[in-house]
């Protein structure tokens, strides 16, 4: 494509993240640091693996999907009940960001190795411009017709086109209430605490777009601005007034951050910090959905392009949306799957913490998406200067 050096340099923008935090949330499997990944089979060494599927693939299956993706976002029981029943064995490695794993795809150009990404759905557009993404064939996805009609053909994919709803979320805060005891409900309440009583022991998400964010959000005003002077003010205030008090930028609070009581104060996706406070055994941390804005994003299943698996990425694609694993899947990972009736199913399930699952419509009309446009470059420039004024 005659404009695709553009496309990739708004997707990959050479200052790109370079620090990977790895999430390792699997009992028993062995997960390394940054370019690691970890290993998944339900099958023993003298157990043959099927090669048979529910119809959805073109043909045999494969014996492995490696799959490129956010931490901690699929269920390891999920993933063993899949290779236990079709046989493919299940290989992950991790991202931090959007951009880290689209830098990636565009530095392999096409030779990834991987079968399966999960972006959010504001950056498919470019994605697929810059030829990261196959084409999908819905017909390979019977299970496609379990999404609800609110979260199919969005504006970013039309017809769905290239990408499946795997979950959406939003953005919120975690705190200590026995470290942080001010009353806490909007963005500017968690940057006041960080300032004070929570300095040094803060985490933010390690995401560009996530602390630029914040910022926007505490002040109520468009974060998708390309404005220069907004842009210039935000940077100013998070390296002057926020950054000396971050001690670590971490997505994954909720591995090991809030159950250990390494921060006060952490930044986090509405189910990381869900699982953070469940697996944590106290009462002490409290989840805030903050005002006056936050954000709504949606995650996707997406095949890269030149996967090397691609009838086993299909049937993967295809059996995380049967309702009943997608019930499974939503009670370990926390986050809303897309597929129809699943809240009612989760109430009759007993899933604990269904306030940091689901959301009141007025909740929802607060949650504004993000975008890729211009200032993305900017944006990762921002986030490595405030990194590297943090303590």
């Amino acid at each position: 494509m005659s404009d695709q050096k553009d496309v990739i340099s708004v997707l990959a923008p050479h200052a790109t993240i370079k620090q990977v935090s790895r999430r390792a949330f699997l009992a028993g499997a062995t997960a390394t640091v940054a370019g690691g990944s970890l290993i998944l089979t339900g099958c023993g060494e003298d157990e043959a693996p099927t090669t048979g599927g529910t119809g959805s693939s073109s043909g045999p299956l494969e014996d492995q999907i490696n799959m490129y993706t956010w931490g901690a976002y699929d269920y390891p029981k999920v993933m063993k009940q899949f290779t236990e029943e079709f046989g493919p064995a299940l290989k992950l490695s991790s991202y931090d960001s959007n951009e880290q794993m689209i830098s990636k795809l565009v530095a392999t150009k096409g030779t990834s190795g991987f079968d399966i990404v999960v972006p959010t759905g504001v950056f498919i557009p470019q994605m697929v411009q810059a030829e990261l993404l196959e084409p999908l064939d819905l017909a390979r996805i019977p299970n496609f017709e379990n999404i609800a009609e609110e979260y199919r053909d969005q504006p970013w994919d039309p017809g769905n086109g290239y990408s499946v709803p795997k979950a959406w979320g939003t953005t919120g805060y975690v705190y200590d209430k026995t470290k942080v005891t001010r009353p806490m409900a909007t963005w500017q309440d968690f940057f006041d605490a960080a300032a004070d009583e929570a300095s040094g022991q803060t985490s933010m998400l390690a995401d560009p777009n996530e602390v630029i964010g914040a910022y926007f959000w505490a002040n109520d005003e468009d974060w998708n601005t390309t404005d220069t002077a907004a842009l210039d003010a935000c940077e100013d205030y998070l390296i002057d007034n926020i950054a000396p008090h971050v001690k670590a930028f971490e997505s994954y609070p909720g591995t090991n951050g809030i159950p250990q009581g390494s921060y006060y104060l952490c930044q986090a996706w509405n189910g990381d910090g869900r699982q953070g406070i469940i697996d944590s055994g106290t009462d002490n941390w409290v989840w805030v959905f903050p005002g006056p804005r936050s954000e709504l994003w949606m995650d996707n299943w997406t095949i890269p392009t030149g996967a090397p698996n691609p009838n086993a990425a299909y049937e993967w694609i295809n059996y995380n949306l049967d309702p009943e694993v997608s019930l499974e899947t939503l009670s370990w990972v926390g986050y809303h799957t897309a597929v129809a009736d699943i809240e009612p199913a989760a109430e009759e399930a007993g899933i604990e913490r269904l306030d940091m699952i689901f959301f009141t419509p007025e909740q929802v009309a607060t949650m504004d998406a993000g975008e890729v446009n211009d200032s993305q470059t900017r944006r990762v420039e921002i986030f490595n200067n405030v990194k590297a004024a943090a303590v």
